[in-house]
């Protein structure tokens, strides 16, 4: 009898542990489902460092600056927070893309939007149908109008620095009677007048770091200069 109830015993392990391995599955199956669902908006990352808004003064210690043991804990937590910073990025850029309605399929989408190092990248494109400044002028379509009304709403909202870059295209023509008016003056006065806008919507000033005209001296990248979609705003958005 005492063999029997042994060997009675010695097997009710196996038991338990399919009843352990069938909860694990069943916990598994459960997590799939409730996960979120990949990113669908092709959001990328890419290196441009030297348009990528610039830190606050108080960032980053002075080259041959020597760190005492206890700034070793603050380095790890300064790594903690690009991450954190990365995700908090994604999730804005997300929340633009909802905003303004953008199609990512759409190859002509009039908005293009990326991550690049720690700054959101986006680039309104002036197409033709669908204009964001009126034909040779610094004057802003009804779309230019409800773009920069979302982004400056959220550059408010999560307290985000602003660089505003203005491009042409290579032979584009300004519509304006002045001999002296040309590339360099529209796209320059084209990022000027987007930053009164963005402060007609209460974005504060100092959240503008800086705007810059390039007239056609930056087409995109692989692209002939004389195409349209060289005429462009991109705006840098960086959290302070």
């Amino acid at each position: 009898m005492a063999k029997k109830k042994d060997e009675h015993h010695g097997g009710a392990w196996k038991v338990a542990y399919a009843d352990f391995v069938t909860a694990m599955m069943a916990l598994f199956i459960v997590l799939w489902i409730i996960a979120p669902e990949p990113n669908d908006n092709k959001i990328v990352y890419e290196d441009e460092i030297d348009t990528a808004p610039p830190p606050p003064p108080d960032q980053g210690a002075q080259g041959g600056d020597q760190k005492d043991p206890g700034e070793k804990n603050l380095d790890k937590k300064g790594e903690g927070n690009a991450a954190q910073k990365k995700v908090d990025l994604q999730l804005i850029a997300d929340e633009l893309i909802k905003m303004m309605k953008v199609d990512e399929l759409d190859v002509d989408r009039p908005v293009d939007v990326k991550l690049v190092n720690d700054t959101i990248k986006i680039t309104l494109f002036d197409r033709q149908k669908q204009a964001f400044f009126k034909t040779g002028t610094a004057q802003l379509t009804e779309w230019g109008d409800f773009v920069l009304k979302n982004l400056a709403y959220v550059a408010v909202r999560h307290e985000m620095s602003l660089l505003l870059d203005g491009h042409t295209a290579k032979g584009n023509a300004a519509a304006s009677d002045r001999a002296d008016f040309g590339p360099w003056e529209l796209s320059s006065e084209r990022a000027a007048a987007s930053r009164r806008r963005l402060l007609n919507f209460e974005l504060p000033a100092e959240q503008i770091v800086r705007i810059n005209g390039y007239a056609d001296t930056r087409p995109l990248e692989g692209l002939d200069p004389k195409m349209p979609q060289n005429q462009r705003l991109t705006v840098h958005m960086g959290i302070r």
